[in-house]
């Protein structure tokens, strides 16, 4: 006995996997972030974790590049999530929903670290 599919699911349903498998994005990006991050600090001239403070406008040229590749898995989950919507697959709000927060949990935390570091 065949079984039959909403046409819409079944077209979402492969873009909604794939939104779940952009959250797998977030480990290799959170190490390519730091590497980039510490990189350019250090091609600037400054230490990394010295007790010299790197200026503002270096931090923001190492800082941006590296947020930067951090929130890109984000955007393909949103991407395919939305996709996925616009075919029939309500599904694929939650990974877009975790890439969201993850993502700007993530950029909010960094500058609130900064804000903090430059403050004091």
């Amino acid at each position: 006995m065949a079984t039959t599919h909403h046409p819409a699911q079944l077209d979402g349903a492969p873009l909604t996997r794939r939104a779940w498998l952009s959250l797998l994005g977030f480990v290799p990006s959170f190490a390519l972030a730091f590497l980039i991050g510490e990189g350019l600090i250090s091609l600037l001239g400054y230490p990394v974790g010295g007790a010299e403070q790197a200026p503002w406008w270096a931090a923001l040229i190492a800082t941006t590049p590296a947020l930067i590749v951090f929130v890109l898995p984000a955007v393909a989950a949103v991407h395919f999530g939305r996709r996925a919507m616009r075919h029939g697959d309500d599904r694929a709000r939650i990974p877009m929903l975790l890439a969201v927060i993850v993502a700007a949990g993530f950029v909010l935390l960094n500058a609130v670290s900064a804000l903090a570091i430059w403050l004091t």
